[in-house]
């Protein structure tokens, strides 16, 4: 039986896309998870391992024979970071993820696939609303997502170097934020954790609370639904091509007012709540992800609108699996 690894299983995202691989692979197929710990939920759905990526001795847990796909998604992220460690980004993303590429060489795996956050772009979209697969990195040196936007990108360029040496297929995918319902609401500003913006928006349609609407409420954002990635990923894993690099997203702009609306009227009750213009307040971030060469190289088409994915979203909640 083939094998297909998922890095980072137990993150935020691994548990949607270890499902999505589940219903779409043929019986031909096995999904293995891997990461430091396991999430309760991914454990019943598939064989977890369990290992720290940098232990070179731990490799040894892992399947030798028969590995098809390397899914790299272990990545640990600024707004998520307590503190500031900077030591972990270079040691993870960078050491962390080369291991990973070396071990895929070793067992003579098909192809990896590897995730990165559009953090070396996402400026851009305050000049160009339309963000590019092929817009140069935007660097900045002198904040706490500094170190981990370099890391990241050099990580890139060695999965580069490992395809060209080693010709083995590789795929690098460029995320936005990437929506999703799982326990975790919280994210770091400068090392200092809060609850992300989305969470008590919907928090306070839920409860028909006064909503504000901060700054300029035409400014729109690529809203991506966790699996509409899954569908990018597993379409990758599977076309014939020799290697691609691609934004995640869905090509559309949803303003930041309809986004609002849409959280109201899908999350909130009876009591509906007031929106109340705060144009003096800051601006959202404005962005759209140029999704071109997913659809034409991987056949990508984008499954959920905003509504839909705020539906979707609040079944999970519903569910309470992730």
């Amino acid at each position: 039986m083939k094998k297909i690894l998922i890095f980072g299983v137990s993150g935020n995202m691994g548990g949607y896309l270890a499902e999505y691989f589940l219903q779409n692979c043929s019986d031909e197929y096995e999904i293995i998870g891997v990461d430091l710990v396991e999430h309760p939920t991914v454990k019943k759905m598939i064989k977890t391992i369990t290992m720290n990526i940098n232990d070179e001795e731990e490799y040894s847990k892992l399947p030798t024979e028969d590995v098809y796909a390397v899914i790299d998604m272990i990545g640990p992220m600024s707004a998520r970071m307590v503190g500031y460690k900077p030591i972990v980004y270079v040691e993870t993303n960078v050491l962390g993820s080369y291991k990973i590429f070396d071990y895929a060489v070793r067992v003579n795996a098909d192809r990896i696939l590897y995730a990165k956050s559009f953090i070396d772009i996402v400026k851009r979209g305050e000049k160009q609303l339309v963000l590019h697969v092929d817009d140069e990195p935007y660097f900045d040196y002198d904040n706490y997502h500094s170190v981990y936007c370099v890391t990241q990108n050099a990580t890139k360029e060695l999965l580069r170097c490992v395809h060209e040496f080693y010709k083995i297929k590789t795929f690098t995918f460029r995320l936005p934020h990437i929506y999703l319902w799982n326990t975790n609401d919280q994210y770091s500003v400068k090392g200092v954790p809060h609850k992300m913006m989305h969470r008590i928006l919907i928090d306070q349609a839920t409860a028909g609370e006064t909503i504000e609407v901060w700054g300029d409420p035409t400014r729109q954002k690529d809203m991506v639904y966790v699996k509409d990635l899954c569908q990018m990923f597993f379409k990758a894993c599977f076309v014939d091509r020799e290697t691609g690099f691609y934004n995640v997203g869905t090509g559309i702009g949803t303003p930041l007012l309809k986004q609002i609306e849409g959280m109201r009227d899908v999350f909130g009750g009876e009591k509906k709540s007031e929106l109340v213009f705060c144009p003096e307040k800051p601006n959202a971030p404005q962005y759209i992800m140029d999704i071109k060469e997913a659809v034409d190289e991987l056949g990508y088409e984008p499954k959920y609108s905003y509504l839909e994915m705020l539906e979707d979203m609040k079944k999970e909640r519903a569910l309470g699996r992730f």
